[in-house]
Parts: structure tokens; sequence; C-alpha cells
């Protein structure tokens, strides 16, 4: 049950900022990008527990699925036609679905004849392989990040919960001492540290206005470079700006 609390957190933890996103018709600074990869690893993950009869397994991934459908359409209808972000989900959409199809082809007919074990193994580590994708998926900007010194592009909620699912997935994995479990949240939480290291060393780059607030400036990691190639532009907040 905890398992399963703790992976929708991580699932849902990027809502909240994309509804905003969706609210002002703008992407701005968020990074759509685990949204694709939410959904392949959650779409393997299904599969895996229709494979052993699993119905905890599938619930607690079911959800997670909806919000990557959901969003990659956000995030894709958001994005500036012809700009990099638009491209880069694509090919990581079309990526990643083609891999599931291929995991089905092997599993479904070229190993047909393999052991239960086997087919149960190789569909394990798809999914651990998908997993590591998404945990690493936000840092598709940090050299972008280490360049500007501005983590805008990073968003804290994601980084936190990709961090507390790693790390209790990976102790469950130590206790079983199950590798294949262990290894990736282990990885994964690394990979949720380092980001939220990298958000309180860069915070969101602001410049002052005439009224008092700020304007948050955008990283190019959502931002149609190609419509505006002398570099990003500026977003006006009533405050503080916010990751």
């Amino acid at each position: 049950l905890l398992g399963f609390l703790i992976a929708n957190v991580m699932f849902f933890s990027g809502v909240p900022g994309f509804l905003e996103r969706k609210r002002q018709g703008d992407l701005g600074n968020f990074n759509p990008l685990p949204y694709p990869v939410i959904l392949a690893n959650c779409a393997s993950w299904i599969a895996y527990s229709l494979y052993i009869d699993d119905y905890f397994l599938f619930f607690a991934n079911a959800p997670g699925m909806l919000v990557g459908v959901y969003f990659t359409m956000v995030g894709y209808g958001l994005s500036p036609y012809g700009g990099k972000t638009r491209d880069a989900i694509e090919r990581w959409t079309l990526g990643l679905v083609g891999s599931l199809l291929a995991l089905t082809l092997y599993v479904g007919l070229v190993a047909r004849k393999e052991s239960d074990e086997h087919k149960q193994t190789t569909i394990g580590l798809f999914c651990n392989a998908v997993l590591l994708v998404y945990y690493a998926s936000p840092l598709t900007t940090v050299k972008e990040v280490l360049e500007k010194r501005d983590a805008s592009s990073l968003y804290f909620p994601i980084s936190c919960a990709n961090f507390v699912n790693g790390a209790s997935w990976a102790t469950y994995g130590l206790a079983l001492n199950d590798w294949l479990l262990f290894a990736p949240n282990a990885m994964g939480a690394a990979l949720g540290a380092l980001q939220m290291a990298l958000i309180r060393a860069y915070p969101s780059e602001g410049v002052n206005r005439g009224d008092g607030g700020r304007e948050m400036r955008q990283t190019p990691s959502t931002t149609d470079l190609l419509s505006n190639p002398t570099g990003p532009g500026l977003v006006s907040g009533g405050g503080d700006a916010a990751l």
C-alpha cells in the first residue's frame, strides 16, 4: 500500500504545475519530457502485472498511465510548432511506443517457446530500463542549467518525489536482496537528489521590474528557439518566480 501511494505521488507531483501552464496556454519553463516516459513506464509495468496476475501492481500504475497520456498530449499541444520541445516529444513518444511494440513482439511471438521465467525476466528488465529513463528525463536540461546557472526548467516537486520513491523502493529491493529492483531505484534516488541540489544551487533567475515585481527568464528547453533566435524571452509574474 505504501509503494502504491508513493508511486502515485511521484506520477502526480508535476500535475499542479502543468495544469497551471495549461491554464495560461504556455509551457513557460516547464519540461514536458517526463510524461511520455511516464506513459511507457506505467504501460510496461501494467503489462508485467497482467503476466504475473498482480492486481495491486496494475492499479499502482493505471493512474500514472492516464497522467502520462493526458499530459503528453497537453505538452505537445502547448509546445510551439517547429520548436525543439515539440520535436523532442515526438521522438520520445514514438521511440518509447516502438520499444513497447518490440517487447510485445518478442515476448508474444519470438520467445513464445521460452520458459515463463525467461519472459518474466525480459519484461522486468524492460520495465527497469524505462524506469531509469524516467528518473533521468528531467536531466535533459542539466547542461543548460549549468551554463545559465538557472534551474527553472527543473521542477522541485517532481525531483523530490523521484528521490523519495527511488529511496523507498531501493530499500525494499535491498531487503529482498533483489538487485533488479534495488539498482534502478537507487540510481533514481541519486538522480532525484542531484536535481534537488541543482535547484538549490541555481534558483530561478529573474530580473527586477519597475513595479517591484519580477520577470522570470525562460530557459531554451521549453522555449521556441526557432521563432526567437536571439534567445529566451521574459515572462511576466506578479511576484517572485516559482519553480
